[in-house]
């Protein structure tokens, strides 16, 4: 037996999430917990996805994906944003929100 970590994929790095893997409408992992200061990179592994902010920190700014609700990226496409503010950042993916992908990054001291 080996020791676990090799489930046939590739290692996912640390702080990125999976937008759409295997043509699913998630992301992955759906809450992820950082530190301030740190960069967090969304990389899209399939078609018309985005990043929708739905709350944030009070006194946060982030501004999801470029063109709001409406912008789509595909497979090969990356965002990066870099979290300052503690708190719970709640987003969706716009076409595919009723199908439940939502997601949160939670920034804690």
């Amino acid at each position: 037996m080996g020791g676990g970590d090799d489930d046939g994929g590739d290692e996912v790095p640390e702080n990125t999430v999976l937008v759409g893997p295997d043509n699913n409408f998630v992301f992955e992992p759906d809450s992820l917990t950082v530190s301030p200061g740190t960069e967090v990179t969304w990389e899209w592994e399939s078609d018309t996805h985005n990043v929708v902010v739905e709350n944030q920190p009070e006194d946060a700014d982030w501004p999801g994906t470029e063109g709001g609700e409406n912008q789509f990226y595909d497979t090969g496409y990356s965002y990066s944003y870099t979290f300052e503010t503690p708190g719970t950042y709640e987003y969706y993916c716009s076409p595919h929100r009723a199908q439940g992908m939502t997601g949160e990054i939670i920034v804690e001291e």
